[in-house]
């Protein structure tokens, strides 16, 4: 009986995850051992990629509680963003999903105040985090970890947990967005479960019909088929059929031109959460590049650091040089201020303490932010600029007039911009920056309000060199 609807992966004994191959009998190191990568008995990383409603979580928490019963003493630990989240979401989907399927009962060593739940008659054990605590991420080991949606979730949180799990790693996660997941994808001890909404028996009709109304001409079986065009696809007389499709393209081809004349088709939409493939935002803005570390060092411009702050939103400091017409970037920081102070020491909490301000002198010494370099600051907090000035930085209120935010697009627009490898929100803010698009489909120059911190404190960078004639006007 598989696991996981729809896809057939694990049997009730495991054999999938930890069988012993029979060629290297466990002696060898199984990541080197051609025969159990051929055979598929043994991963290190159980990969779930999908759409929305696939079934991704419910089929990962049956896993867990189904290797919970069967193997003892095992410590089972699930990962979000932040702990909060975590428990709203997973943990709450387990509970709701144990009580309609009648397993809620095993589960009587449930902690309310751990949010753990313990498997009396093995010792194991499921456990909820978030990637936001420090001290859990660095200090915890586990035998089994889940990534659930690890979108904001920075991926040296995920190899800290990795070097302390000892068996193997569950990610689900729906490839929308450019992210740290498709290296893992990449390593030979790593399995790839694709599913779509369609595998799941169990989807809600009304999640099901909404996802398909995202479904446009141009994706339809018969367009995609070759059968036809997609402009001979949108005039198709249905009920002549000369072309003799088959009554699943014609129902499929009515469905896509209903949604055409609804204009609820979406191209990207339907990529993602329909088919559950990565695809690039239609009006994506910025394409820049990626470069190492080293490379970074080795450009000898003019350093400046740049920041967007954030009290509940990422907090972005930025550090960036402009060298013969290219402007290159290395993130230096992005949780927000809540994050930071979350995860102080008492004696760093006593630093700021009763002092809001006293956070940014703070981070600034605790990133090692040389006081002879300048800063380009979001104005919106002056008494964050007076605090950095008193701290001994020369800070500068960013130029954020009318009209700034297109003139600092366009500027960006006209730069070779590079930016570290190891910046993964800057990768992830750069390849979803995408223009807003009004309720009649026309694209406009102003960008959609998100995915915007690193990308708002580079382009203040890039006006203030602009306007000290550092960067020459096109």
């Amino acid at each position: 009986m598989p696991v996981l609807e729809g896809t057939i992966v694990f049997d009730q004994n495991w054999d999938a995850i930890n069988a012993t191959c029979e060629t290297c009998q466990g002696d060898d190191d199984l990541s080197e051992c051609a025969h159990c990568l051929g055979s598929g008995k043994q991963y290190r990383y159980i990969i779930n990629r999908g759409s929305s409603r696939s079934s991704k979580t419910v089929s990962i928490i049956d896993c867990f509680d189904l290797y919970a019963r069967g193997n003892a003493n095992k410590r089972m630990t699930v990962w979000r963003d932040t702990k909060r989240i975590c428990v709203d979401t997973v943990l709450k989907d387990a509970i709701k999903h144990f009580k309609q399927t009648g397993r809620w009962k095993i589960n009587q060593g449930f902690n309310k105040t751990d949010k753990t739940i313990a498997y009396s008659e093995t010792d194991s054990t499921i456990e909820f985090y978030g990637a936001d605590d420090e001290e859990t991420v660095h200090g915890l080991g586990q035998d089994v970890a889940w990534f659930n949606e690890p979108y904001k979730i920075a991926k040296d949180v995920f190899d800290q947990v990795d070097q302390r799990t000892s068996e193997f790693i569950f990610i689900d996660y729906n490839p929308k967005k450019g992210h740290w997941v498709e290296d893992i994808i990449k390593d030979k001890r790593a399995i790839v479960i694709d599913s779509t909404f369609l595998d799941n028996p169990f989807c809600p009709p009304e999640m099901r019909r909404k996802i398909l109304s995202y479904k446009p001409v141009s994706m339809s079986i018969c367009v995609q088929g070759e059968k036809l065009q997609k402009s001979e696809a949108m005039d198709y007389n249905l009920e002549k059929n000369i072309d003799k499709l088959d009554l699943i393209m014609l129902d499929d081809l009515i469905l896509c031109r209903e949604n055409e004349s609804k204009n609820s088709a979406d191209a990207f939409k339907w990529s993602v959460y329909g088919l559950g493939l990565k695809a690039e935002r239609p009006n994506r803005i910025f394409k820049w590049n990626k470069i190492s570390l080293e490379e970074y060092q080795a450009i000898e411009g003019r350093i400046m650091v740049v920041t967007d702050w954030g009290k509940v939103d990422p907090w972005a400091v930025v550090e960036i040089k402009y060298f013969d017409g290219g402007l290159y970037c290395r993130e230096l920081n992005y949780k927000s201020e809540n994050e930071i102070r979350a995860n102080m020491t008492t004696s760093e909490m006593a630093q700021t303490a009763g002092d809001e301000e006293g956070i940014v002198t703070w981070l600034f010494n605790k990133l090692g932010i040389d006081k002879k370099i300048e800063i380009i600051a979001d104005n919106n907090r002056p008494m964050k600029i007076i605090a950095l000035r008193r701290g001994g930085w020369t800070a500068t209120p960013a130029g954020k007039i009318k009209g700034s935010i297109i003139d600092g697009i366009d500027l960006l627009d006209d730069l070779e911009v590079y930016y570290t490898r190891e910046s993964e929100n800057i990768d992830y803010e750069q390849e979803n920056y995408s223009r807003k698009v009004d309720r009649h489909g026309e694209v406009l120059e102003e960008p959609e309000d998100a995915d915007n911190h690193t990308i708002d404190a580079i382009r203040y960078g890039a006006l203030n060199l602009q306007r000290v004639g550092v960067i020459r006007k096109v």
